[in-house]
């Protein structure tokens, strides 16, 4: 099953590769990295800041990245190469969302200190002289969850752990040179922890005691600083210091550090760590990584100024109640400039070592597995047989990057054995693949979901290079697939999947090799490409959309219940939810603040807005600058009928406004619930008129579980949506092909086209039914 070629000359997505969170003008804008890096622990080292990172089932392992700024980063090493066990291997079972967690970072006597937690095994701790290793890593007598690892200015070591009730545990370092660490304190008879349980945060209901964990310890103007992670009644997370003079006996206060959502709704920032500035005036600016939950793309960090006051490090600001988006840099004294960047992606495997950015799914078999075989390819050897991916060893992944992405891989596939698939995958635990499957020395392009074929492709004799693409569209947390045989025009396959997500690794790109019936068969690696659609902070040109939720800093009144202040959430476009975001709870007064709008040179004519309301009379002003500042356009918001039913508005444009400007919209009419926000651009040129329906739209089966859906392309539409049975599909092209399906199921089709004035009316429904299994 083929579907229509994209020529891909001009392509969708700029050749920019990764998000950069530096703005390039004294701001950066978070998430500082926009992919899965949790459980930050942060330190400092003479004029170098060090972050470490939890990555799980996924080696080499724990992750040290460095930078002299705390916004751009780059990777120096990996404190783990491998864990020992035959479920690291993928044999007789697997560690997926096990394995190392919780990393807590240290430096101490000259020596860098990596502390993790294996639940059900130890603790363990990896030594290294320098940043970049080599590391060496040691096991502990007894569990210590989520370590947080603490050098006591009196020469005592100790680590504050546990969930839900916490504990504080005494080590020695038995090895001086080395620095090798041992557990002085036992458990007690009965106790769930190592050493002695000091502190229970209250949490009714919770089925511990309390919960609190990620514990990070400090001590700072004679106060010992515990840095926990407890349950908030929002559903979410929060971020507390628990503060005392005697880390052993207390007694203990406890305060809230960090209570917002940001620009993510209903997850909480929460467990990481705080770093000094020292300023040439002997004082010390304070700044705090800090992870937020991004759902399928993982947790992603975020840099927070911490003020103090009272003795409390506060994160953000309102006294931790409001997390910052865009921010001023850290002040770093005598700091030379340096371009912004972002973190390695691509690669051409052109040098004799893998780049940093790449882990592979378990521990690798290094045997089958090389990069100088044939220079400028990694060849990768089959190194499993089975038939399902999860389980297949050599799964060589990095991380999907927001807020959207393309991976494209360039793979020689002549020498697969029978019975090989190879290709490009996204993977959690659950995946989903485009790949090339040699059976009887015939090849075939084709896509698995899990461990379901859902579409295929013969492949030409003598077909050697073959690219292969993923993508993950804007926002929405779900994967299409498109292949190309000369690396220019691609052309798609099977239909839009939703990324198979499981707890607490982010998804992931993967390219992979593995057998089904026996080893021996090698693909050749010769590229991966990592492309978005935007790479500096939040700078947006005309003609292009502007999510809401992407402001850079909103009207925000302290409000600990947060339920007067602007908030994300998902629309309800789609019953499935989760592909596209709005701000609610606007009300008279807010504003949103956007700060890099580039006008150009003066085109933009005209602001246009998606919004809904169940009201009449509010308002939408366009002011630059500040929220008083000179008002450029005011657009009046329809009753739409439903505060969820979203409709298009737009609104000449008064003045003429080029370069890059600070554009705030400021809202006024009802006094709370007023409007919900989609998202707003500037255009040139004349509005478009809404496109027509669009016509001819067949549905034809494919097989038993594929229809094949296809319309004629409508008169200024940019997009279409797709009303499959009662579920909108957004984004959709002609052809698509709905696959998964039930042999002799019936469905209905109907599409609609979109464009920047809004939607046409659905066509009509056309009725189909998939074959039987034996036609």
């Amino acid at each position: 099953m083929r579907r229509k070629v994209t020529d891909i000359t001009t392509p969708t997505c700029t050749s920019t590769y990764g998000w950069i969170a530096d703005n390039g003008n004294g701001t950066y804008t978070n998430p500082i990295m926009w992919g899965d890096y949790p459980d930050n622990d942060v330190i400092r080292v003479g004029d170098t800041y060090y972050m470490s990172s939890t990555s799980m089932h996924l080696f080499p392992g724990c992750p040290i990245m460095s930078s002299k700024d705390l916004v751009n980063w780059e990777y120096e090493s990996y404190a783990v190469d491998r864990m020992e066990g035959d479920r690291y291997d993928l044999i007789n079972g697997d560690v997926y969302d096990e394995g190392p967690w919780a990393t807590s970072l240290r430096y101490h006597n000259g020596k860098f200190y990596l502390m993790f937690n294996i639940n059900d095994d130890t603790a363990y701790v990896s030594i290294a002289y320098c940043a970049k290793g080599p590391w060496t890593l040691f096991k502990l007598e007894d569990e210590l969850y989520d370590p947080g690892l603490f050098f006591d200015d009196d020469g005592k070591i100790y680590v504050v752990h546990g969930q839900g009730e916490l504990y504080l545990s005494e080590l020695e370092i038995v090895d001086d040179e080395t620095g090798q660490l041992s557990i002085l304190s036992k458990r007690e008879p009965g106790a769930r922890r190592n050493g002695k349980k000091i502190y229970s945060y209250p949490c009714p209901g919770h089925r511990y005691n309390g919960y609190n964990e990620g514990a990070h310890v400090y001590k700072i103007n004679g106060f010992y600083y515990i840095l926990t992670t407890p349950i908030w009644k929002h559903g979410s997370k929060k971020e507390v210091a628990i503060r005392t003079k005697d880390l052993a006996n207390g007694p203990y206060e406890v305060e809230d550090i960090m209570t917002s959502f940001m620009n993510f709704w209903g997850n909480g920032i929460h467990q990481g760590g705080i770093v000094d500035v020292p300023q040439e005036n002997g004082a010390s600016e304070w700044w705090a990584i800090i992870f937020q939950d991004r759902s399928k793309l993982g947790r992603v960090p975020t840099l927070q100024p911490v003020t103090w006051k009272n003795g409390w490090p506060y994160m953000g600001q309102v006294d931790g109640e409001k997390a910052v988006v865009t921010h001023r840099k850290p002040n770093i004294p005598n700091l030379e400039p340096a371009q912004p960047k972002a973190l390695q992606a691509s690669d051409d495997f052109s040098t004799n070592k893998l780049g940093l950015q790449w882990q592979w799914n378990h521990n690798p078999d290094n045997g089958k597995w090389c990069l100088d075989e044939r220079p400028g390819y990694m060849r990768l050897k089959t190194s499993s047989v089975t038939n399902n991916l999860t389980y297949a060893r050599n799964t060589l992944t990095q991380r999907v990057v927001g807020p959207d992405c393309i991976g494209t891989v360039k793979l020689d596939v002549s020498f697969m054995a029978d019975g090989d698939t190879a290709g490009l995958c996204l993977i959690q635990k659950g995946f989903t693949f485009i790949g090339i499957k040699n059976v009887d020395g015939h090849k075939s392009i084709v896509i698995h979901d899990n461990l379901t074929e859902h579409a295929s492709m013969s492949l030409s004799a003598g077909i050697i290079d073959v690219w292969l693409r993923a993508e993950t569209p804007r926002h929405e947390y779900r994967m299409e697939f498109s292949y190309s045989l000369d690396g220019i025009h691609f052309t798609r396959l099977g239909g839009r999947y939703d990324m198979r997500y499981g707890t607490y690794v982010g998804m992931r790109f993967g390219i992979f090799n593995y057998a089904t019936i026996k080893l021996g068969g090698y693909v050749d690696v010769d590229s991966f490409e990592l492309t978005t659609t935007e790479h500096q902070g939040n700078l947006f040109g005309l003609n292009r959309k502007i999510d809401a939720e992407r402001y850079d800093d909103q009207k925000f009144v302290s409000d600990k219940e947060l339920q007067i202040n602007s908030k994300t959430e998902w629309t309800c476009d789609d019953p499935n939810c989760d592909y596209n975001l709005s701000i609610s709870n606007l009300k008279d007064g807010d504003w949103l603040q956007y700060d890099q709008v580039d006008f150009g040179a003066g085109d933009a004519a005209w602001f246009n807005v998606r919004v809904a309301s169940s009201l009449t009379g509010g308002t939408i002003e366009v002011r630059l600058d500040r929220m008083n500042g000179e008002l450029i356009s005011t657009l009046h918001i329809p009753n739409t009928g439903d505060i969820d039913q979203y409709v298009n508005v737009k609104s000449d444009l008064t003045k003429k406004v080029a370069g890059i400007q600070k554009v705030y919209l400021v809202f006024h009419g009802a006094c709370h619930n007023m409007c919900k926000l989609n998202w707003f651009m500037f255009g040139s040129g004349e509005f478009p008129q809404i496109s027509p329906i669009p016509e001819n739209l067949t549905v034809v089966a494919e097989n038993a579980s594929i229809l094949n859906i296809k319309w004629d392309d409508s008169p200024g539409a940019l997009q279409y949506d797709m009303m499959f049975d009662d579920r909108v599909i957004s984004n959709v092209t002609s052809d698509f092909s709905q696959t998964g399906l039930a042999p002799r199921s019936s469905h209905t089709v109907r599409i609609r086209a979109k464009n920047f004035a809004g939607y046409s009316e659905w066509s009509d429904e056309v009725k189909s039914e998939t074959v039987s299994d034996q036609d």
